[in-house]
């Protein structure tokens, strides 16, 4: 083998040899750092919007219970905004599961 095929062959080497290393690299630091993710006390913590959708789910699940109940279904009236004081807003929870209660 003549020399410029010995050179070749151990620059291919070294360029396989670094890819795989880098690609095992950035494998084991996704692996931690999901891993790491689960652990720690901020995956923990609830969000500080996840009561606010838990009302309006409370909410939507109370209106499908009555939808089809026509004795209580509340009907349409294109004067009647009353509705509108009804929808949850964000400002009316506070974290920690703790619902604010009036004005």
């Amino acid at each position: 083998m003549s020399f410029a095929t010995r050179v070749a062959d151990l620059a291919h080497k070294a360029v396989v040899t670094t890819c795989l290393s880098l690609f095992a690299f950035q494998a084991y630091q996704l692996g931690s750092n999901m891993y790491i993710g689960t652990v720690t006390e901020q995956y923990k913590k609830e969000h500080p919007q996840k009561g606010f959708i838990d009302m309006l789910r409370e909410q939507y699940e109370n209106e499908y219970k009555k939808y089809f109940d026509t004795g209580h279904r509340d009907w349409y009236d294109k004067d009647d905004n009353s509705y509108l004081e009804k929808v949850p807003k964000p400002q009316d929870y506070q974290p920690g599961g703790q619902r604010r209660v009036g004005g």
